[in-house]
């Protein structure tokens, strides 16, 4: 069978969010048509002047308002975990890192680092409420990707780091924080898996929760397990991408399949998809929604549904970079445009 390749469905269609920054972009849908995306700017991969910004797009994905900037401190502001609140707002938990030398230098053993979040009561026009995460036991951790409400209205917050003080990846664990104070205060840690780290979250229609997890060893690979208990408890994950194929981001379609996407970090070098029709207990095989992306700094795709459409976006970012010259340009953000039903149809 020849490999489902999305931008051959006959709806699909690219557009730049933006250029010259981008990286890490998290979709949320508004209501509507409206969507936000969350990107990194200012710098490079890493880089003390990384800043936060916000866009909009009022119809669906296909034009992009200018940037809007969330958080620009002394520090490097980065990795962006993005929620909405059940009363409507928009809660963006994310990562301050100081640990730079004087000359810029990226130097992550000096563990100068804060987990701040701050609010949005108007859709991501204006930001206040800047605080620290309030949880002291993980300060030093990170979020990513999407928060996810559970029907009685807490907020969960996937987030990752060591529980001692190591600056060494393979020391990572994933947990879940817990808000019922629409986004203001987070408590109530439980772990999902060790030795993994960025997570995407889901919310089954059946109430199940899963969590797709980069790994922090075996090459960095995508595993997925599940909790029927609220994330309290969690079963053994379940590998489902290659080596070098992270991180993941989870949709639910409208008949419960679940769409996930993730970066490629080697040859073809883009963003592919796998579908599971089972609540991901299995998945099917690989498909391209890009494959021209040229380098191994890329990746980290999210996707909101709106109604029977997707919008997939994601980064790539030249592939030379360090910490006190590269300042991010020739980096973009590019989203794919497509219909729920071409994707649907093309695994019927």
């Amino acid at each position: 069978m020849a490999t489902i390749d999305f931008r051959r469905f006959p709806s699909a269609s690219e557009v730049y969010l933006c250029r010259d920054r981008g990286y890490f972009p998290v979709l949320t849908n508004l209501g509507g048509e409206e969507v936000l995306a969350v990107i990194r700017a200012g710098a490079g991969h890493v880089g003390v002047t990384g800043r936060l910004e916000a866009m909009r797009s009022p119809d669906g994905g296909r034009a992009w308002e200018a940037p809007v900037v969330i958080v620009d401190s002394q520090a490097d502001d980065r990795n962006p975990a993005v929620g909405v609140a059940p009363d409507g707002t928009v809660v963006v938990a994310y990562h301050t890192q100081a640990s730079y030398g004087e000359d810029g230098t990226w130097s992550p053993e000096l563990r100068r680092v804060q987990m701040r979040v701050i609010r949005s009561r108007d859709g991501g026009r204006s930001w206040e409420d800047d605080r620290p995460l309030g949880f002291p036991a993980m300060k030093r951790h990170s979020g990513f990707g999407h928060m996810v409400s559970l029907p009685g209205g807490t907020m969960l917050l996937p987030l990752y780091g060591s529980d001692n003080d190591s600056a060494n990846e393979a020391d990572d664990c994933a947990y879940i924080l817990r808000s019922d104070d629409n986004g203001r205060t987070w408590d109530r840690p439980s772990l999902i898996a060790e030795r993994y780290n960025e997570t995407a979250l889901l919310l089954t229609s059946d109430g199940v929760l899963l969590a797709a997890m980069r790994s922090a060893d075996r090459g960095g690979l995508v595993a997925v397990c599940r909790s029927a208990d609220g994330g309290y408890t969690w079963d053994a994950p379940l590998e489902v991408t290659a080596g070098r194929e992270h991180p993941a981001d989870l949709t639910l379609l409208s008949n419960d399949w679940i769409l996930m996407v993730y970066g490629v970090r080697r040859e073809p070098f883009g963003v592919q998809a796998r579908v599971s029709k089972d609540a991901g207990r299995t998945w099917s095989g690989p498909m391209i929604v890009c494959d021209d992306l040229g380098n191994r700094d890329l990746g980290y795709p999210s996707t909101v549904r709106l109604g029977d459409r997707l919008v997939t976006a994601y980064y790539s970012a030249p592939g030379a970079w360090n910490a006190t010259d590269y300042l991010g340009e020739g980096t973009f953000a590019r989203a794919l445009l497509y219909s729920e039903v071409d994707l649907i149809e093309a695994l019927s």
